[in-house]
C-alpha cells in the first residue's frame, strides 16, 4: 500500500560514484526508451499496414509496455527479454515468404475494412462468403495483431522497469526526472538525424541495441546472447530483395524503385504502388506513335487545355516530376514545384528522362504544400494539386496523415487567393469505386468556394502516366465558356467521371479543425472500435494486477497522463498546420514540449509550490483560452500566428509540468506513479479518436475536463503540502 509525502529518497545515501553511475544509466535507458519507441512507430507503420492506418497504435502499445515495466520495477530482471522481443518482431514481420506477406496484408485489410472510412490498402469491394466467415477472419486478424502488440509491449517492459527503478531510488527526484526528459530529447533527435541521412532500419535497430546494452553493467552472460540477437536482427533487416529493386528510406517513408524499361519507373511507398516516372520525351514519343497520340489525354497533360495561359505554374506535391514535365511541355516559363520528401525529389532529378528538375525554369521547394501556400503571394496561371494522397502518418503522436491539411476548405481558399486573373485550379485524385464519396466531397467543396461546379472528368492510364479523376476550377467564367466549345466539349463527353457527382448525402467538408479527408462523416469508424477494444483487453490483462484506480493518487496520475497526451497531440498538430507537416516540425514540436517540462522542473527547484490547487485552475483556464481564441481569424503572417499559438499552447504544458513533477516528488512509490501516468497516456491516445466526431480543437476541452477531474481528486485527497523545513532539506 503506497503512502504519500515521501522524502527525496527512500534509500540510504549512496556513495557519490554509485549515484553518478545510477544517474548515467537512467539517462542512457531514457535515451534508449524514447529512441526505441520512435523506431518501432516508424518501422511498424511502414511494414505492417494496420499500424499505418491506425496512426497512434504503436505509440499506445509502447506506453502500455513501458507503464507495465514501471509498475513492476522491483522485478528488475534482465534486459534480454527486450532484445529478444525486438528480434522476434523483426523476424516475424520480415519472414522471406511471399504467402506470409500476403497474409499480413490481408490481416490489415480485414481490420481496416469499414464503410465509414477509406483506409487505403483495404480490400476494394471485399466480399465474404457469409457473416460467419467475416467474423472468423476478424478474430484471426485480431489475434495476429495482438501477438505483434504483445511483442512491442515486451520490448518496452524491461526499459520501463529500469526507468522506474532509477526514479524510485534517486536521491534527487526532480533532477532524476530532468535526466529522463533530457535522455528522451536525445532519443528524438538521434532518429531524426539517422532519417535525415536516409539510413535504413538496420542502422536504427543496431543503434537501439547498443543503447539498451549500454544501460546494463557489462557481463559476458548477457553480452554474448545480446550480440547474437543483434546479428540476427541486422541480418533480417539487411536482406536484399530477391528482385534486386532499389530500396531507400527517406525521413518519411520507405521507397522501392522498380525499373519498367525505356527509362520508366514505378515507385512504391511503404510497399504500395504510389507513383511512376513516365517518359514523354520527344525521342521516346517518336519511337511510340500511339503514345504520342494519346498522351495529351493523360491526367498530366489534358488539364492544360482549359488554361488560358500557363506561364506561371504551381505544382503541389510534385513527386518525381511528371506534373512539372507536363507544365514545361505546355510552355510554362516558371514552375514552382513543392515536394515534401527530399528522396522522392532526388529520385526524380536522377531518373526522370525529361529531367524537369534540372530546368532553369523550375524552382523546387522542399517543404510542406500547405505551408508554402500560406507563405506565397502568387499569382499563378495554373495551380495543380497533384496525386499526393499520402500513405504516411505525420507523427506517432497524432492521428493525421501528412496530406490531411492539404485537402481542407482553408487550403483551397489559400489556393484560390494565389490564382491570377483567368487562372485555373486543377485537383487530381484517385477516386476509387468503393469511396466515390471522396470525389463528391471535392466536387461540393469546390462548388461552394468558386460558386460554380468544377469541370470534372476521368483520365485513364496512358502508358506509365497514372489515371485520375480531374477537377478544374476557376474564378473566371472563361473556364466554362471554353469547356463548352470544341474540342474541349468533345473531350469531356468522351471522358465522363466514373461516379455520380452529386448525391442525397454528400459528406461534410474537411476543415483545418476536422481534416479527415478519408472519413465519410463525423463519427469513429467501426474499425477503430475493434482495434481499440483489442488494446483495452491487452491493457486490462497486463495491468490489472498492479493498477489500483481506487487509490486517489493512482487515479490522479492516470488522469494527468491522459490529459497531457491530448495536449501534446494538439501542440504537434497545430504547429503542423502553421509550419508544415514535416519531420523537422514534428521534432521541434516534441523538443519544445520536453523543453517546457524542463523549465517546469527548474521552476520547482527554485520555487517549490506549497499548494497545487491554483495550478490546476491556471491550467484549465489556459486550455479554455486556447480553445476559445479564433486562431484562423487573427491578423498577421502564418509564422507570426503560429509562433503566438506555440507560446499559448506551451503555457498549459508548463502548468501541467509543475503539477506532475511536484506530485511525483511527494509521492512514495514513484515507479507506480510513473506507471499510472503511462497508462493514462494509453487512455489519452485512445481518446484522440474523439476528434473524428468533434474536431481537433475539442480535444482541448477533453483535456480540460480530465485535468479538472484530477484537480477535484487532489482537492478531495490532496498530496500533503511540504513544510518549509522539508523544502529546505
Amino acid at each position: 500500500m503506497t503512502t504519500l509525502l515521501a522524502p527525496e529518497s527512500r534509500c540510504a545515501p549512496s556513495q557519490p560514484a554509485a549515484q553518478v553511475s545510477s544517474m548515467w544509466r537512467l539517462f542512457i535507458i531514457s535515451f534508449a526508451s524514447l529512441y526505441l519507441e520512435i523506431v518501432l512507430i516508424r518501422w511498424l507503420g511502414t511494414e505492417v499496414k494496420i499500424f499505418a492506418f491506425f496512426q497512434n497504435l504503436a505509440l499506445i502499445t509502447c506506453f502500455l509496455g513501458f507503464g507495465v515495466g514501471c509498475f513492476t520495477s522491483k522485478m528488475r530482471g534482465s534486459i534480454l527479454p527486450s532484445l529478444a522481443a525486438i528480434t522476434t518482431l523483426v523476424v516475424i514481420v520480415l519472414l522471406p515468404f511471399k504467402p506470409w506477406h500476403s497474409m499480413l496484408s490481408s490481416i490489415s485489410a480485414v481490420l481496416s475494412s469499414t464503410p465509414e472510412a477509406a483506409l487505403f490498402g483495404a480490400w476494394q469491394g471485399a466480399t465474404f462468403a457469409s457473416p460467419a466467415y467475416y467474423y472468423e477472419s476478424m478474430v484471426v486478424s485480431l489475434l495476429a495483431v495482438a501477438a505483434l502488440l504483445i511483442l512491442v509491449c515486451i520490448a518496452m517492459v524491461p526499459l520501463g522497469r529500469r526507468v522506474g527503478w532509477y526514479l524510485e531510488t534517486a536521491p534527487h527526484t526532480v533532477g532524476a526526472y530532468s535526466l529522463n526528459l533530457l535522455g528522451s530529447l536525445l532519443g528524438i533527435w538521434l532518429l531524426a538525424l539517422l532519417a535525415f541521412l536516409w539510413l535504413p532500419p538496420w542502422c536504427w535497430f543496431g543503434v537501439a541495441f547498443v543503447l539498451i546494452m549500454m544501460a546494463e553493467p557489462f557481463s559476458w552472460r548477457s553480452a554474448l546472447p545480446s550480440a547474437v540477437l543483434l546479428v540476427i536482427t541486422i541480418s533480417a533487416l539487411a536482406l536484399v530483395p530477391a528482385n534486386r529493386d532499389a530500396v531507400y528510406w527517406s525521413p518519411y517513408q520507405k521507397l522501392t524503385v522498380h525499373s519498367d524499361g525505356d527509362q520508366q519507373y514505378t515507385i512504391d511507398v511503404n510497399d504500395a504502388v504510389y507513383m511512376t516516372i513516365a517518359n514523354a520525351s520527344p525521342p521516346f514519343l517518336a519511337q511510340h506513335p500511339e503514345l504520342a497520340r494519346q498522351y495529351p489525354n493523360s491526367s498530366y497533360d489534358s488539364p492544360f487545355q482549359f488554361a488560358k495561359k500557363a506561364d506561371r505554374v504551381l505544382v503541389v506535391g510534385s513527386g518525381a516530376g511528371n506534373d512539372v514535365a507536363a507544365a514545361l511541355r505546355h510552355g510554362a516559363s516558371q514552375v514552382d514545384a513543392v515536394e515534401i520528401d527530399p528522396l522522392i525529389y532526388a529520385a526524380g532529378r536522377r531518373l526522370h528522362p525529361e529531367q524537369p528538375y534540372t530546368s532553369p525554369k523550375v524552382r523546387l521547394f522542399n517543404t510542406d504544400a500547405r505551408n508554402f501556400m500560406r507563405q506565397s503571394n502568387g499569382p499563378y496561371d495554373v495551380i495543380i494539386f497533384a496525386l499526393l494522397d499520402s500513405h504516411t502518418q505525420f507523427s506517432g503522436y497524432s492521428n493525421m496523415r501528412i496530406d490531411n491539411y492539404v485537402y481542407t476548405k482553408e487550403s483551397f481558399e489559400d489556393a484560390k487567393r494565389l490564382l491570377g486573373k483567368d487562372g485555373i485550379l486543377i485537383l487530381k485524385f484517385e477516386v476509387r469505386d468503393n469511396w466515390t464519396w471522396i470525389g463528391q466531397r471535392f466536387y461540393a467543396m469546390l462548388t461552394r468556394l468558386f460558386g460554380r461546379p468544377p469541370v470534372t472528368y476521368y483520365a485513364d492510364n496512358v502508358g506509365s502516366m497514372l489515371h485520375a479523376t480531374v477537377f478544374v476550377e476557376s474564378a473566371s467564367p472563361e473556364l466554362w465558356d471554353g469547356s463548352a466549345q470544341l474540342p474541349s466539349s468533345a473531350f469531356l463527353a468522351s471522358h465522363p467521371p466514373g461516379f455520380t457527382l452529386t448525391g442525397n448525402t454528400v459528406p461534410p467538408p474537411t476543415t483545418d479543425d476536422w481534416p479527415y479527408l478519408y472519413h465519410y462523416g463525423h463519427s469513429i469508424p467501426r474499425a477503430y472500435f475493434s482495434v481499440s477494444a483489442l488494446i483495452l483487453l491487452i491493457a486490462c490483462y497486463m495491468v490489472w494486477p498492479f493498477f489500483r484506480p481506487g487509490e486517489g493518487s493512482a487515479l490522479q496520475f492516470f488522469l494527468l497522463g491522459a490529459g497531457f497526451l491530448l495536449m501534446e497531440t494538439q501542440l504537434v498538430s497545430r504547429l503542423a498546420l502553421y509550419f508544415g507537416t514535416t519531420w523537422l516540425v514534428n521534432c521541434v514540436a516534441l523538443t519544445g514540449i520536453l523543453g517546457v517540462l524542463l523549465l517546469a522542473n527548474l521552476y520547482i527547484e527554485h520555487r517549490p509550490p506549497l499548494r497545487l490547487g491554483p495550478f490546476y485552475a491556471y491550467l484549465c483556464v489556459a486550455l479554455l483560452i486556447d480553445y476559445a481564441l479564433p486562431w484562423t481569424h487573427l491578423p498577421g503572417s502564418a509564422t507570426a500566428i503560429g509562433s503566438l499559438l506555440c507560446i499559448a499552447y506551451c503555457i498549459p504544458v508548463f502548468f501541467a509540468g509543475i503539477i506532475f513533477t511536484e506530485s511525483f516528488r511527494r509521492y512514495v512509490g514513484r515507479s507506480a506513479a510513473f506507471g499510472a501516468n503511462m497508462l493514462g497516456a494509453v487512455a489519452g491516445g485512445l481518446a484522440q479518436n474523439l476528434s473524428f466526431i468533434f474536431g481537433m480543437k475539442a480535444l482541448l476541452l477533453v483535456a480540460m475536463f480530465i485535468y479538472g477531474a484530477a484537480g477535484l481528486i487532489h482537492l478531495r485527497k490532496p498530496i500533503p503540502s511540504m513544510t518549509s523545513d522539508e523544502i529546505a532539506q
